[in-house]
C-alpha cells in the first residue's frame, strides 16, 4: 500500500498516532535484528510494514521520515531472509530424491512394473529357466499356499483374471522377471536409479528399491488383493477408458451419471480412477454410472474408449474398507529407505525416505486415483539433452510402453520390455 506524505509527516516518534489505529497491518516480526531500543529504527521496525518503506524508498516523491540509509536495510534485510527461506526449502525438496549425476543417463536405468490387467495364460515360461527367478515362485508358493506358477503357466484364465490371484501374480511374476534380469546385467542394481509400478506393481517397486523384502510385499499384497475383493462384493462396478479434449465436460457427465445412480437408490459412484497420459483417463463407477457416460458421451463431448477387464472400480471411494486393512497390515511392517528413487502413484512424486511416508502412500493410493501420468512426465525429464535412461518394463504385457510412447517418442526409443 502507498502511504501518504502527510501520514509519514505526522508520524514522529513524539506523536501518539500508531499505524495500528489508523488499519495498517504490523509485521509478525521486524525485520532488523539486534537493534538497540532507543535506536529510531527500532520504532521503524515496530510500526511501518515492508510494503510501506518499499514504497516511500521507491516514490522520489515522497519524504523519508528516516534516513534512507536505514529504510534501505530495511528492505535489504528482508530480501534477505526470504532469499534463506527459499534456499531451506528447497534443500529439504532435493533431500528426498537421490542424485545419480555420478552415472551417466545413458547407464541408468528406470524400472517399470506393471499393475492388475497385464496378467496372462503362460506368464513364467519366458523366465522359468533361471534358478533365481524359480527360486520367487518357489518363495511365493510358500507364503501363498499354493502353486502359483502352475496358475500363472496353465491358467484357468478366469481364474487368473479375479483379483486374488491376479495381483500376486502379477506381483510374483514381475520380480521373476526382475531377477533373470539381475542375472543377465550384473551391473543392475548399480545402475538402477528409478523405479515405479501402476498400482500393484508399486510393491514390485518397492522390493526392487530394497525398501521392503520380498515375503513381506507378498503378504501384503495377498491380503491387499482380498481387501479390494470384498469391497468389489458391495457393487457391480467396472472401469471406462475415455478420452478427452479441450471442450470436454467429464467432470458434468460424472455429476449426472451419479444423480442418475441416487434417483435409482443405488450408491453414486463414478469417479477418476486413473490418469494415464494426456487427454485419456480411467473412470471408475457402477455400473449404472459407467453406461450413462458411454450412452452420453456426445452431449458431453468425450470419447468412450474401451470397459477394462476387472472385476470392480478400483482406485475409487469404493475401496475405502480395503484402505483400514491395508493400513492395519503395514503398521507392523518394517521399511528402509528405498536406495533408489521409487514414485508414488498417490502423489505422483518421489516418495521421501521416510518410512511413514511410504506407509502412506501405499495406503492411499488403494481409494485414490493413480497419477500415472504425472510420473511419465517426470520419468520423461530425467534427460540431458534429448539422451535418456533405459526405460524397462519388467513383467507381462507392454501397457506402460504403450503409455509412454504418448508421452515422448523419442523417451520411447530408449524402452524396452522384459516379459516372465
Amino acid at each position: 500500500m502507498q502511504v501518504s506524505r502527510s501520514l509519514i509527516t505526522r508520524f514522529t516518534p513524539s506523536s501518539s498516532f500508531t499505524v495500528a489505529s489508523r488499519g495498517v497491518r504490523r509485521r509478525p516480526e521486524p525485520p532488523l535484528s539486534g537493534v538497540p531500543a532507543g535506536d529510531p529504527r527500532k520504532l521503524l521496525n515496530d510500526a511501518t510494514t515492508f510494503s510501506d518503506v518499499h514504497s516511500v524508498i521507491l516514490d522520489p516523491h515522497d519524504k523519508l521520515p528516516y534516513p534512507a540509509e536505514q529504510m534501505q536495510d530495511f528492505l535489504v534485510d528482508n530480501e534477505r531472509e526470504k532469499v534463506k527461506s527459499k534456499a531451506e526449502k528447497y534443500k529439504t525438496r532435493k533431500l528426498t530424491q537421490l542424485n545419480f549425476d555420478h552415472i551417466p543417463i545413458e547407464d541408468q536405468v528406470v524400472a517399470l512394473f506393471p499393475g492388475q490387467g497385464a496378467q496372462h495364460v503362460g506368464m513364467g515360461q519366458k523366465v522359468i529357466d533361471t534358478p533365481a527367478a524359480k527360486e520367487i515362485y518357489d518363495r511365493a508358493a510358500e507364503v501363498l499356499k499354493y502353486d502359483i506358477l502352475a496358475l500363472c503357466r496353465d491358467g484357468p484364465k478366469t481364474k487368473l483374471d479375479q483379483t486374488i490371484y491376479c495381483q500376486p501374480a502379477v506381483f510374483v511374476g514381475s520380480l521373476a522377471a526382475y531377477e533373470k534380469l539381475k542375472v543377465e546385467q550384473p551391473d543392475l542394481e548399480d545402475r538402477l536409479t528409478d523405479a515405479a509400478g501402476f498400482s500393484v506393481g508399486e510393491y514390485a517397486a518397492m522390493v526392487a528399491s530394497g525398501a521392503i523384502d520380498f515375503e513381506t510385499a507378498l503378504k501384503v499384497v495377498q491380503i491387499r488383493a482380498e481387501a479390494m475383493h470384498e469391497c468389489n462384493q458391495r457393487l457391480p462396478s467396472g472401469m471406462l477408458t475415455v478420452r478427452v479434449n479441450a471442450a470436454s465436460k467429464l467432470d458434468e457427465a460424472m455429476a449426472e451419471a451419479r444423480d442418475a445412480a441416487t434417483e435409482a437408490n443405488e450408491l453414486p459412484l463414478c469417479e477418476v480412477a486413473n490418469y494415464l497420459f494426456c487427454g485419456v483417463k480411467v473412470v471408475g463407477g457402477s455400473d449404472r454410472c459407467l453406461t450413462f457416460l458411454e450412452a452420453n458421451a456426445h452431449r458431453f463431448n468425450y470419447t468412450p474408449v474401451k470397459r477394462l477387464a476387472v472385476s470392480g472400480a478400483f482406485h475409487t471411494r469404493l475401496m475405502n474398507p480395503a484402505v483400514e486393512i491395508v493400513r492395519e497390515t503395514l503398521k507392523g511392517v518394517k521399511l528402509n529407505p528405498p536406495k533408489c528413487n521409487v514414485y508414488s502413484n498417490y502423489s505422483g512424486k518421489v516418495y521421501s525416505r521416510k518410512a511413514g511416508d511410504i506407509r502412506k502412500g501405499l495406503v492411499q493410493q488403494i481409494s485414490a486415483p493413480v497419477k500415472w501420468e504425472q510420473i511419465q512426465q517426470l520419468l520423461y525429464r530425467k534427460h540431458q539433452d534429448f539422451k535418456f535412461p533405459n526405460y524397462i518394463e519388467i513383467g507381462p504385457g507392454r501397457q506402460l510402453g504403450a503409455m509412454f510412447v504418448n508421452i515422448s517418442k523419442k523417451a520411447y526409443k530408449a524402452y524396452t520390455n522384459y516379459p516372465c
